[in-house]
């Protein structure tokens, strides 16, 4: 009871930054003393403070993750790049590099030497309690397939150990690393994620009431059966992806004979295509409006079903092929079809999915490593 009411509080302040001692008594159903002897035991994990309250009443306790011991490597490989951040406990960046992925850097062996020699410009490697890594790509029992980057049960294992040896290492999907963010930053809200552009991904995390623990799921939405008889690249046939990502727009927009598998393996030679189809709307609103037309229809069908069944709070937008008018016209979409208002918030490319990432490393270094 001790070590997990140890690991609830952690898990507290990683979510809310910093919580007072009367809230966490009441979040976490527990007794002020039982509180107090579990704060001493973790006392070199946590700061704590004093607020002064208006009026003549006592400062109020506050607590926070110790902003120098959990130090923490967020890592996003995408098709393009790979972006490294350091944060420390309070999440503020310490480091931050971008380096530039190319084909030739892609698959297993070219992908863990890009990686090693990535790694090698980390400063102070040895505070590094948590290596959370996100991929464009499935990830299964920690390793990673991805069509776009050549993978096949690609595991990083090794590599993050060589440089980082008393990092816990967490791997996980980008959709996931951005619905880790959007939980944290609507403290513990239940919440649905769908990540749009060339590809189509979902996730929702949320709480299961009933055995009072966070619960995360990856919906594969892009490769749901939505019909259609084109061969998908996953080697299904009828994807969603086939017919309402950022493929399926430039494929009605410009490119009628395209397919799905050769756009994948040459997507950089369509970037400027892509580019002018996803700010269309700008000049030429009611032609945008007709060419997404099937992808709203599409994306409204299996939001609304997919809202029923799990009934987030919010509905998060995210993606390259996300803008404010596309956000608006799925709302609007969304409205005219259902009789529960869905409520849908805009990001784009907001997010920061090496927080994301960096979080859940640090989630899994609590519950593994916290005695």
């Amino acid at each position: 009871m001790e070590n997990n009411t140890a690991k609830r509080i952690l898990n507290e302040l990683i979510i809310n930054n910093k919580v007072s001692r009367s809230d966490l008594e009441k979040n976490l159903n527990v007794t002020p003393s039982t509180l107090s002897y579990t704060i001493k035991k973790i006392k070199d994990f946590i700061e704590i403070y004093k607020i002064p309250t208006f009026g003549q009443g006592r400062p109020k306790q506050y607590l926070s993750l110790n902003k120098e011991y959990w130090i923490s490597l967020g890592v996003k490989i995408g098709r393009d790049y790979v972006n490294i951040t350091k944060f420390n406990g309070h999440f503020e960046i310490l480091e931050r590099y971008t380096f530039k992925l190319s084909k030739k850097n892609i698959g297993n062996e070219n992908l863990s030497k890009f990686l090693n020699e990535a790694f090698e410009t980390i400063s102070e490697k040895e505070n590094i309690k948590a290596v959370g890594m996100a991929f464009s790509g499935e990830v299964v029992d920690q390793k990673v397939n991805s069509k776009i980057l050549k993978l096949e049960n690609f595991s990083p294992e090794k590599i993050v150990k060589t440089h980082f040896k008393n990092s816990t290492l967490s791997i996980l999907n980008d959709v996931e690393a951005i619905a880790t963010e959007e939980y944290i930053k609507y403290k513990g809200e239940n919440i649905l994620v769908i990540n749009y552009g060339t590809g189509i991904g979902a996730c929702y995390y949320g709480n299961d009431e009933l055995k009072n623990n966070k619960i995360r799921k990856i919906i594969e939405l892009g490769h749901f059966y939505a019909g259609g008889n084109e061969k998908c690249y996953c080697g299904s046939t009828g994807c969603l992806e086939t017919l309402a990502s950022d493929y399926a727009v430039l494929k009605k927009y410009k490119h009628s004979d395209l397919k799905i598998v050769d756009f994948i393996e040459n997507e950089e030679n369509f970037e400027n295509d892509l580019n002018e189809v996803r700010t269309l709307y700008k000049t030429f609103k009611k032609k945008a409006e007709d060419i997404y037309e099937d992808t709203f229809n599409y994306l409204t069908i299996f939001i609304s079903t997919i809202f029923r069944i799990l009934e987030p709070k919010k509905v998060i937008l995210t993606g390259e092929g996300v803008t404010p008018w596309f956000s608006q016209m799925l709302q609007k979409k969304l409205i005219n079809s259902n009789k529960i208002p869905i409520p849908i918030i805009f990001r784009g490319l907001e997010n920061n999915i090496e927080l994301g990432a960096s979080i859940n490393a640090l989630q899994k270094y609590i519950s593994t490593k916290i005695e």
